[in-house]
């Protein structure tokens, strides 16, 4: 079965392909759509979540191998890929499985080297996710990944409904299991690895030792904000920000370097949704 997919712009004009996080689909990218008519926007519904419910999720490595194909059939074989949590896993992959295919790329909110704590949060996800369909809880969760109130959490508890709960629970595994590995820190194409300031340590740390070690790569930091927050705090700067990447422009002043020491919440708990 193929990923739903939404689209919009012109299908001769480079494409982006946008990638969301668990408990999210692709309609979570229609305002950043909307906003860059200059290129051909693609938003898949990962398996599990939004109109792919029914492709059960089976990996990441799988996931990727879909996407890539989707970059080959709807895109030319050449896109730009912007990925937030659980789609910035699926970015990570391709940048180590399929490099050739990927132009600029932004990884938003993932880290490749693991937290001390993730342990207790799988088991709470693997707790919570059968009831993923009742809205209260889908608000305690929408919270406990950093959605404020608001538009935001209202969008994210009406697609985190729509999740298969089998999916959420392995997709949330498998976004945690990133690792850097040589195939990762060879990949040429031009990267940003982006964070809010109140993200947590270990995911901050990831971003600048990636940065460091790829060599296209650059690492920011986007001040008070935390996990999620191009689609629901700041999604003005979000797009700015993937405007000029795209564009090999100056990123917007929103947008800062990473300094060497870690302002977030430490190193501990943490994931990427």
């Amino acid at each position: 079965m193929a990923l739903a997919i939404h689209e919009a712009g012109p299908s001769s004009a480079p494409s982006i392909v946008f990638l969301h996080g668990v408990g999210n689909n692709g309609t979570m990218w229609r305002a950043a759509m909307a906003g860059l008519p200059e290129y051909h926007c693609l938003a898949p519904d990962l398996p599990g979540h939004g109109e792919s419910r029914a492709i059960r999720w089976q990996s990441r490595q799988d996931t990727a191998a879909r996407i890539a194909r989707i970059i080959e059939q709807r895109a030319g074989g050449h896109a730009h890929v912007v990925g937030l949590s659980l789609g910035a896993s699926v970015a990570l992959e391709l940048l180590a499985a399929r490099p050739a295919l990927l132009d600029h790329v932004i990884v938003d909110g993932c880290s490749a080297i693991g937290s001390p704590m993730i342990g207790p949060m799988k088991i709470g996800v693997a707790a919570i996710s059968p009831f993923l369909r009742f809205k209260p809880v889908a608000r305690i969760i929408g919270r406990a990944f950093g959605v404020g109130p608001g538009p935001g959490l209202d969008a994210f508890v009406e697609q985190i409904t729509a999740a298969d709960p089998r999916s959420f629970r392995r997709a949330f595994a498998d976004a945690n299991e990133v690792r850097i590995t040589p195939a990762l820190v060879a990949a040429p194409c031009r990267t940003l690895f982006v964070a809010g300031a109140n993200e947590l340590g270990y995911l901050r740390a990831s971003n600048r030792l990636l940065a460091e070690r790829m060599p296209n790569a650059e690492s920011r930091l986007v001040p008070g904000v935390g996990h999620g927050w191009g689609a629901s705090t700041r999604p003005d700067l979000h797009l700015a920000m993937v405007r000029a990447w795209l564009a090999d422009a100056p990123l917007p002043d929103g947008v800062v370097p990473e300094s060497t020491s870690l302002e977030g919440r430490g190193m501990g708990l943490g994931a990427p949704s």
